[in-house]
């Protein structure tokens, strides 16, 4: 796997062996990035935010969204050869202050606040100084089993909820994630409201706010690739 964008563009990075992991392929990092910078005013590139990646794998989506201007990532992942893997490739790109990686179970374990942004590092906006620090972007890429069918899995049904309602999730936060294409469309990811999808081959993206005046307050990214 590679990086396509950014500081790191063109480094390799290791997968896990074995199938513990879904590596996204390039075409599907593209459109998932290229739609994440259009919503943000930052095209080919993400503002400095804070990220969470849950099941995070090799950290393919949150290494990437480092490289293209994300200020830190907190990285959870539970199976031991994945986090050791990932720990491995943020040895190899030299990133330390920017990230952090938790082996644990990402749908029950607790999430560290982010740290707070350095001076003239982030975006500011009126009030903020006041407010703790906010992860405003979230990828959830769980194995496809627990978001098969109309309704996912419950461990997944109870993430769904603490991201809705998580001080440490900010207000405007876009949250990502991905299953294997269905005839059905997919689970009902309330009470997170969709707000975009695209499907590419036999996965399908999803995008997500964490309510309905948040979605409201997304620009749309236009039609499919």
């Amino acid at each position: 796997m590679r990086i396509i964008a950014g500081t790191w563009r063109g480094r390799t990075i290791q997968a896990p062996p074995g199938r513990n992991t879904r590596p996204i392929l390039d075409r599907a990092k593209t459109v998932l990035f290229d739609i994440l910078g259009n919503r943000l005013a930052e095209p080919g590139r993400l503002p400095p935010l804070a990220v969470l990646d849950l099941f995070s794998g090799s950290g393919a989506l949150g290494l990437e969204a480092l490289s293209r201007g994300a200020r830190f990532c907190l990285f959870i992942e539970q199976n031991r050869e994945s986090a050791d893997v990932l720990r491995k490739n943020l040895d190899v790109l030299r990133i330390v202050r920017e990230a952090h990686v938790i082996q644990a179970n990402a749908s029950t374990c607790d999430w560290p606040a982010p740290p707070k942004p350095l001076p003239g590092e982030g975006r500011k906006e009126r009030g903020e100084d006041d407010r703790p620090p906010e992860y405003e972007l979230v990828f959830m890429d769980p194995p496809y089993r627990l978001l098969m069918g109309t309704r996912p899995d419950s461990l997944i049904r109870n993430l769904l909820r603490r991201l809705a309602t998580s001080p440490l999730i900010a207000p405007s936060a876009l949250i990502v994630t991905r299953h294997e294409r269905q005839p059905s469309g997919g689970p009902d990811l309330s009470p997170l409201v969709e707000i975009d999808r695209r499907d590419i081959g036999t996965m399908t993206l999803r995008f997500l706010a964490v309510n309905v005046s948040a979605a409201a307050s997304h620009p749309s990214a236009g039609g499919a690739p």
